[in-house]
């Protein structure tokens, strides 16, 4: 029996696991932390303070005869074949996935560490998102200032979520008319791709939000409450919400060839096969693929990936489905892939409750139990489909 070793309980992980044969393969997880969350939820956790339990132990979210085992993995040998954990020795394989995700970096700033840790972030994780939801619900005007302190950044709509979200809070709580919101960003709009920006740029000037474009954080002064940007400008603030750069897995991997300068790993941008490599993938936001690092990429990489290794003939398009909460009920998508750009689908209440039941249905996804549904609607909105809808003609 051929074994699969899968670095990383997220959730290309999981789902690469509970999409394999396991009574074809010998399949084993390896994470250092035994729990699973729902990333997505950070948002709301950050925001609105919800207390949704959004964890569950790793081996509980696996099929019947996939195997984990937490472990802290320190080297990983591409060559050798080999793999070196803190805890449990060495791991050999017939064929590896590395699907380790982002590693927030507020070290790289200089004064985001002190920032962070004091006002926490949207995010990176559950306690950042409780931390900043304890600055945010103490807030009593003044300017605030959101953004991403670097380009590299996982799921791309949750920045401006996160601005959407913070404004209706303000507004909510009768704050909205004390403070001034600015949302920075290294890109030249509001958001990267511009036929999308095209439905957000409307909603942020309706809701007062300024936009600082071409913002390459350079270093924040927490003293003089003070961001600067690489470009020389300048931005003051009352409440920073700073999200981290993002870098690729800290384990060592040999050769270190197969990794860019922020650590994330080349791969195939078809078959996700690590540069040089048969045996060994890479899923998920820990690849240099040229798509967004998202849960659905992630998800849609990791069912390619699956069939590959079991022989069959398949293919990662690029597919990206992020769902875009713009406030007060409503939600849009974000959907592309490698032929068909960005489509500019208006936001909808309809939309808001698809994003709400991908919430509740989270786990199942995990399982493969929703892949009928995630079947029916990712042919519903085709790019190609949407883009003939949706043609903006200037």
């Amino acid at each position: 029996m051929k074994k699969v070793l899968i670095i990383g309980g997220g959730g290309g992980g999981l789902i690469l696991a509970n999409h394999l044969d396991t009574n074809e393969y010998d399949v084993t997880v390896v994470d250092r932390s035994d729990l699973h969350f729902y990333q997505p939820w950070f948002l709301y956790i950050a925001f609105k303070g919800s207390k949704r339990k959004i964890s569950r132990p790793i081996g509980e979210l696996l099929k019947p005869g996939a195997n984990f085992v937490k472990d802290e993995i320190s080297t990983i040998n591409l060559d050798e074949r080999k793999v070196y954990g803190s805890r449990k020795g060495i791991y050999n394989y017939d064929y590896l996935v590395i699907a380790t995700g982002t590693n927030p970096d507020p070290d790289s700033i200089p004064g985001l560490r002190q920032t962070y840790d004091e006002y926490g972030d949207y995010h990176t994780s559950v306690w950042s998102s409780q931390k900043l939801w304890s600055n945010v619900s103490k807030f009593k005007g003044g300017t605030v200032a959101i953004g991403q302190a670097s380009p590299t950044c996982k799921c791309p709509p949750s920045l401006l979520e996160g601005a959407f979200l913070l404004e209706e809070h303000l507004k909510k709580v009768g704050l909205r008319d004390k403070t001034r919101i600015v949302f920075f960003t290294p890109f030249p709009r509001a958001y990267p791709a511009e036929p999308m920006n095209r439905v957000v740029e409307p909603l942020v000037k309706e809701r007062g939000i300024e936009v600082m474009p071409f913002f390459d954080v350079d270093a924040i002064d927490p003293q003089t409450k003070t961001i600067t940007s690489l470009e020389g400008d300048s931005l003051k603030y009352d409440l920073p919400i700073i999200v981290p750069p993002c870098k690729g897995t800290k384990i060592k991997i040999i050769p270190e060839t197969v990794q860019d300068e922020d650590r994330f790993i080349k791969a195939d941008k078809k078959l996700m096969k690590i540069s040089g490599y048969d045996d060994a993938f890479a899923v998920g936001d820990c690849n240099t693929l040229p798509t967004s690092k998202t849960g659905v990429t992630a998800h849609l990489e990791a069912m390619a990936v699956a069939d590959i290794i079991q022989g069959k003939y398949s293919e990662f398009n690029g597919r990206i489905n992020c769902p875009f909460d713009t406030a007060y009920g409503k939600a849009t998508f974000v959907i592309a892939d490698y032929n068909n750009p960005v489509a500019p689908y208006p936001p909808t209440r309809l939309k808001h409750m698809m994003k709400m039941t991908m919430a509740r249905i989270y786990w199942m996804t995990l399982m493969g139990t929703a892949d009928p549904i995630f079947d029916q609607f990712f042919k519903f909105t085709r790019p190609e489909k949407l883009n003939k809808k949706y043609a903006v003609t200037d």
